[in-house]
């Protein structure tokens, strides 16, 4: 298993997570040359990869393998393969606890109900979301609690703040902006976004700020149902910029504007990484795509 990117939060509690290599995702694969990929909560190599997506998937026909695509999200840009699993469960963890244990009848290994419930709660924002499928998600959370699995030690171990995030938290919070147009937005000033790139500020804290923010305040300030918030997205250096988008269930689809920015998603949860040349031309290239969504509509 090859992750790209570290995660924000700290998960070495997780039984397993110190078998994960995190590197390249082209590299990993042009080593072990596999015979069946398997591309996890993601429809397409694009949002699998940070910058390789394409040169992914030539790789994989070159070496004929083998496609199997789990995932949740709306099927924007959904790439070609040999299986496709999409039940719009509100979790991919729970397709895949679903597929495997009570399909499949495999054996659950050591540690899979704190892995499975952690998977569960962070995709749906603690059940935040209206959820089609809420008898079979809550049966099985249910038989992970039975299984030993505590959500109060998973709040313990990844709801906690510090100074940098609370720092990026504050500007968010400074620039939030009524649209009058039915939505909110709100940005991080390039010169706060840059000072992270120039120094050895923890940009698990800058991420970490940013889908606090998003989870807690986008659909929520005064009448508005929805929003985005816009900001360099410092993993990927200067020029690059990231748009989250949040909405009400019904209210506004904002995968369709994710799509157009290259992005996808969930219709209430999604998201986008474009170029631009300043935080101020983002937000325009944003408030531009919600008219196209708006067009299409």
């Amino acid at each position: 298993m090859v992750l790209e990117e570290k995660p924000a939060r700290k998960l070495d509690f997780l039984d397993g997570y110190q078998e994960i290599e995190i590197r390249p995702l082209l590299e990993a694969t042009s080593e072990f040359e596999p015979d069946l990929f398997i591309l996890l909560d993601a429809p397409s190599f694009e949002r699998g990869s940070r910058n390789n997506g394409a040169r992914l998937k030539k790789l994989l026909g070159d070496l004929n393998s083998k496609v199997m695509i789990i995932d949740h999200h709306e099927e924007y840009g959904k790439e070609r393969s040999d299986v496709y699993i999409n039940n719009r469960r509100p979790a991919t963890a729970q397709e895949i606890y679903e597929l495997l244990f009570e399909k499949l009848k495999l054996k659950k290994p050591d540690g899979y109900a704190q892995t499975a419930l952690l998977g569960i709660i962070s995709d749906t924002d603690r059940h935040k979301f209206d959820n089609p499928v809420h008898r079979a998600t809550y049966r099985i959370v249910s038989d992970l609690l039975d299984s030993g699995a505590s959500i109060e030690e998973l709040e313990a171990s990844m709801g906690r703040y510090d100074a940098g995030q609370l720092e990026v938290l504050n500007n968010l919070i400074s620039n939030i902006t009524d649209s009058g147009q039915g939505y909110t937005y709100s940005f991080i000033d390039d010169e706060l976004a840059k000072d992270w790139l120039r120094t050895t500020k923890s940009p698990d804290s800058f991420k970490l700020a940013c889908e606090a923010f998003t989870q807690q305040f986008l659909k929520n300030f005064e009448t508005n149902l929805w929003g985005f918030i816009v900001y360099l997205d410092i993993a990927s250096g200067e020029g690059v910029y990231g748009v989250s988008l949040r909405s009400a269930t019904g209210v506004k689809d904002v995968s369709k504007i994710a799509h157009q920015l290259g992005g996808g998603g969930h219709k209430p949860a999604a998201g986008a990484k474009f170029g631009a040349s300043n935080v101020e031309a983002a937000i325009e290239k944003v408030k531009k795509a919600v008219s196209g969504a708006d067009d299409e509509d």
